[in-house]
């Protein structure tokens, strides 16, 4: 009861380093050894040639001024026993800007030649001179010389990855997803090992705005005509090579969401091996700098191209998030009722509601566009169910998929305008907004090491369209919803509670919510923490507030912050007015429970 069994949120005072790095990944960082190269068996590099070679031209002959513009320059790790992978990276520069040696290509390339990967940096004739489809066919052609000089470099032929950032990035998922760019110097995209896509544009014909300056490039360099097939988006297919999607925390406009949207696409498909991700803390340019072992995005890479394994905490976390790609909770089923959704536009109110899922990750919301919301009139929906599944009565008691529950009467909240959100812009299914965590302990008194990675979701919710008083605020208990959480009663649920103080009343309700995960007076919920693997329920349940050990309750409310500490959660501090009342309510009860029953028969 006296804490949350939640991650810990950062304090008020901490408001402007929330955003910076997430909580859980700078845990992970300073609890991760640096993984060991992974031995793949290769053999030997042949000859030697010198760690970095500079505009190599990639097309033959290499006579006209055009043409010199088509060159690589190519770092070589030292001292390597393997063949190394090779990293084709292709610069930004919206597609029109000169390369310049000085920027985010060479660093990258001398950060990773230090775990042992080779480097190509690729140099394309500039859209200002060549139009779409100009820049992706030079970029194949690179891929298909550095293909067939594999032995001649000493790099492995079968390990080339094929990366680009911004415009890069686009030209990248081009490349690998149409095959025509490839067929002409006869590979397929299969032939290459994976592609990692950063902060691109995938459909050119966005249905999200993106940067007044993306979308005056893009009609620089594309046709019109040829806006549908420059996507990557629309030749997403099934047997392309695995892809790691990323996009910075704090990135240009759209391009998060085109970054979720081009993963979904892919997986439409029938892609098993898509990875997405927004790399929290990172900004548009700063996420491809590689600075430093711990870099996220850096570790991201060395996992994908398999020289590196990732720390075992981040491994767990990532993947927990793609265990919940596809969660096994879902609000699709509130959209058989499709005549009762009605669409709203997303406020700064609402997008505080949204928060509540990822806390210290607020920056991943950006991945939709937050301009509309969908919802159900809460009372309409209810009064389209069947009572015999629903119930009926003027009391509403609703059991989220974590096992707790919230109390209301219709009367309390009809003013408000309670509606049920089940879908955000193009998402329906709200299971998917999802935050993970792990619990030190199950419980502060019981020894056993951490648990697995587990879910907060948002699924559906209920949302007061009208401003609503403090006992209405939203709580953990008004997420995670299904259609199954919803029953009426004539009887009132907490009947055995309105006796109470009202500062008790309040403590145990809305204000810190006791009863909403415990209960008290055999009132309350059971609830449950939800594995990220399977949605199940998973150790620490609530247990009844007079079931605890006696120096246990104790702690948990005179000592919350250093029992919430033990635990890993964040404490639920009760009010100093309440602790010793609530204390010895508790107490009291919990005597009367053990009191044995009178002998004398009755009369």
């Amino acid at each position: 009861m006296g804490l949350r069994a939640e991650p810990r949120r950062a304090r008020a005072g901490d408001r402007d380093m929330r955003f910076k790095l997430p909580v859980l990944i700078l845990v992970l960082m300073a609890l991760a050894a640096s993984g060991n190269p992974l031995d793949d068996g290769e053999t030997a590099a042949a000859d030697y040639h010198p760690p970095i070679t500079y505009d190599i031209p990639y097309t033959e002959p290499a006579g006209s001024e055009g043409e010199k513009s088509q060159t690589l320059d190519l770092y070589l790790p030292a001292g390597t026993k393997t063949k190394p992978p090779l990293l084709v990276f292709i610069h930004d520069g919206f597609w029109t800007s000169s390369y310049d040696k000085r920027r985010i290509g060479p660093a990258l390339a001398s950060n990773l030649r230090t775990n042992g990967v080779a480097v190509a940096l690729i140099h394309y004739r500039q859209a200002s001179n060549d139009r779409h489809p100009a820049p992706a066919q030079h970029v194949a052609a690179a891929v298909a010389y550095l293909a067939r000089r594999a032995d001649t470099y000493g790099y492995d032929r079968r390990r080339i990855y094929l990366a680009g950032h911004s415009a890069g990035a686009h030209l990248a998922a081009l490349v690998a997803l149409d095959p025509s760019y490839l067929a002409r110097h006869r590979l397929h995209p299969r032939s290459l090992a994976g592609v990692i896509a950063v902060s691109g544009i995938y459909n050119l014909e966005p249905e999200v705005d993106i940067a007044q300056s993306q979308g005056a490039v893009i009609e620089q360099v594309f046709d019109k005509a040829s806006l549908k097939s420059a996507s990557p988006v629309t030749h997403a297919r099934g047997d392309a090579p695995p892809f790691l999607i990323l996009s910075a925390g704090e990135e240009l406009p759209g391009l998060s969401v085109q970054a979720r949207k081009f993963a979904a696409a892919l997986r439409a498909k029938g892609h098993r091996h898509v990875q997405q991700l927004v790399v929290v803390g990172s900004e548009h340019f700063s996420i491809v700098r590689l600075w430093g072992e711990d870099d996220l995005t850096r570790r991201l890479l060395l996992a994908f191209m398999k020289v590196e394994k990732l720390p075992r905490l981040l491994a767990e976390w990532l993947q927990a998030r793609r265990e919940w790609i596809e969660p096994p909770f879902s609000t699709l089923p509130f959209w058989r009722y499709v005549t009762l959704v009605r669409s709203y536009p997303i406020d700064q109110r609402f997008v505080d509601m949204l928060g509540f899922a990822y806390r210290e990750n607020a920056q991943e919301l950006f991945q939709w566009p937050l301009g509309q919301y969908h919802a159900i009139d809460l009372f309409a929906y209810l009064d389209t169910l069947p009572k015999e599944e629903v119930g009926e009565g003027p009391y509403l008691t609703l059991t989220n998929i974590r096992g707790e529950k919230q109390f209301w009467t219709r009367e309390e909240i009809e003013p408000y305008k309670p509606v049920i959100v089940v879908g955000l812009d193009d998402e329906r299914n709200l299971f998917r907004l999802s935050g993970f965590y792990r619990m030190l302990r199950q419980y502060s008194w019981k020894p056993g090491g951490p648990s697995p990675f587990l879910t907060l979701s948002l699924g559906a919710f209920i949302y007061f369209q009208g401003e609503p008083p403090e006992h209405l605020r939203a709580q953990s208990w008004h997420y995670g919803l299904t259609p199954k959480s919803f029953r009426l009663t004539r009887s009132d649920p907490v009947a055995s509670l309105r006796d109470l103080p009202k500062e008790i009343y309040e403590t145990l309700t809305y204000r810190n919510g006791c009863v909403y995960c415990h209960t008290f007076r055999a009132v309350g919920s059971r609830s449950h923490h939800v594995l990220a693997k399977n949605g199940a329920p998973h150790g620490g349940f609530a247990l009844p507030l007079e079931d605890y050990p006696p120096q246990v309750w104790k702690d948990f409310i005179f000592n919350q912050e250093a029992v919430a500490e033990k635990m890993g959660a964040t404490p639920n501090m009760v009010t100093e007015g309440a602790r010793q009342p609530l204390y010895d309510l508790v107490v009291q009860g919990r005597s009367k429970a053990k009191k044995p029953a009178s002998s004398t028969p009755p009369r």
